[in-house]
C-alpha cells in the first residue's frame, strides 16, 4: 500500500490531494500533527521571550481578546489558539494532540484534518466571543481545536480503549466515548453552577461541538436513529431490484445512513476479488482519506467486509 506522501498532486487535480507547497511543508514536519506542534511550541518561545524583556507584544497582537476584535483585530480568532498560558497548559494540549490527534489525521487524511483543527478553534473563539462581549480578559490554547480532535476520534472509535496516567502516576484505562463524555462535562459542570474559573469552558464546547457536526459532515460515525428516521420519510421509493444474474453475486451491507444497499460482486475467488477491487481503494485511503471515497467505493469496502466475515465463520 503507498502512503499519501509518496504520491505528488496532479496538475489541476482538486479533491484529498493538498496543494504541491503545502504538501511540501507537511512532508518538512511528517505530519499536520507535527507541523503544529511545532508552530505552538515556536509561538510559546516567542511568548516568554517578549515576556522576560517585558514587552508582551506576541500576547498582545494575538491572544483572543473580544475589545480588540471588535476594533478590528479579527486575526486573534485565528491566532489565538497557537498561544499558551503556561507550561503545563501548552503540555497537556500538545500530549493530548499527539496521542489522538495522529490517529485522526491518519484516518480522515491531513486535509479534513486541518479543517477540523483550525474550524474547531475558530468555532470555539466566536462562540467565547459571542458570550464574553467586552470582557478584558484573554484567551490563549488550542485546548478548542484538540477537544475537537478528541470528539471526532471518540466519534470515529467510540470503543476504541485509551489509556493515561492520571496525574502522570496512575495508568487508567477507558473507552473513546466515556473519555469525550468526561472531557465535556468537565466544561459543562462548571458552567451550569456559574462558578469563576480562567479557563474558557465556552471555547471548548464550541470545538467539541464543531469537531462531531464536521466528523458527521464527512460522512462518519454511527448516525443516531431519529436521524435515520428523520431520513427515512425522505426516501423516495425504490424500484423492484432486477433478478440476479448467473454470473454476479448480490450482497447486502449497511450504507453510510444505517439503510441497506445492495453490491453486485463478480464471480471470484475472496483473495483475487480483494486484490481487484479493494486494494485500489485502500490506496486512495492512504493517499486522500475516506472522505475521497465515492458511494460505490464505501459499497465495495463493506462489501468486502461482510465477504472477509462470512469466511471467518
Amino acid at each position: 500500500m503507498q502512503d499519501w506522501r509518496q504520491q505528488q498532486p496532479a496538475p489541476g487535480r482538486s479533491g484529498g490531494n493538498l496543494s504541491a507547497m503545502w504538501q511540501n511543508l507537511i512532508l518538512r514536519f511528517g505530519s499536520v500533527t507535527q507541523l503544529i506542534i511545532w508552530v505552538c511550541i515556536g509561538v510559546f518561545l516567542a511568548q516568554l521571550f517578549c515576556q522576560f524583556l517585558g514587552f508582551p507584544i506576541v500576547d498582545y497582537l494575538f491572544a483572543l481578546r473580544s475589545m480588540q476584535v471588535l476594533q478590528g483585530m479579527v486575526w486573534q480568532l485565528a491566532t489565538y489558539m497557537f498561544l499558551h498560558g503556561g507550561l503545563w497548559h501548552i503540555l497537556i494540549n500538545l500530549l493530548i494532540l499527539w496521542f489522538i490527534g495522529r490517529e485522526v489525521e491518519y484516518f480522515i487524511g491531513p486535509k479534513y484534518y486541518t479543517r477540523l483543527f483550525l474550524l474547531g478553534g475558530l468555532f470555539g473563539g466566536i462562540l467565547w466571543l459571542v458570550f464574553n462581549l467586552g470582557s478584558a480578559t484573554p484567551v490563549v490554547g488550542a485546548s478548542a481545536g484538540v477537544l475537537a480532535c478528541v470528539i471526532a476520534f471518540a466519534t470515529l472509535f467510540p470503543d476504541r480503549e485509551l489509556t493515561f496516567l492520571l496525574w502522570f502516576i496512575l495508568p487508567v484505562r477507558i473507552k473513546a466515548r466515556y473519555l469525550a463524555l468526561i472531557l465535556v462535562a468537565f466544561d459543562v459542570v462548571p458552567l451550569l453552577q456559574g462558578a469563576q474559573t480562567n479557563i474558557a469552558h465556552l471555547a471548548h464546547l464550541g470545538g467539541a461541538a464543531l469537531g462531531y457536526l464536521y466528523i458527521k459532515h464527512l460522512g462518519y460515525g454511527r448516525v443516531p436513529r431519529w436521524l435515520q428516521a428523520v431520513l427515512a420519510i425522505g426516501r423516495p421509493l425504490k424500484s423492484r431490484p432486477r433478478a440476479r444474474s448467473s454470473a454476479t453475486r448480490t450482497s447486502t451491507s449497511s450504507g453510510a445512513w444505517g439503510g441497506s444497499r445492495k453490491v453486485r460482486r463478480p464471480h471470484l475467488s475472496p483473495e483475487a476479488y480483494i486484490q481487484e477491487q479493494v486494494d485500489p481503494i485502500l490506496e486512495k485511503i492512504s493517499r486522500e482519506g475516506m472522505q475521497s471515497l465515492t458511494p460505490s467505493e464505501r459499497r465495495i469496502l463493506e462489501s468486502a467486509q461482510d465477504l472477509l466475515k462470512k469466511r471467518q465463520r
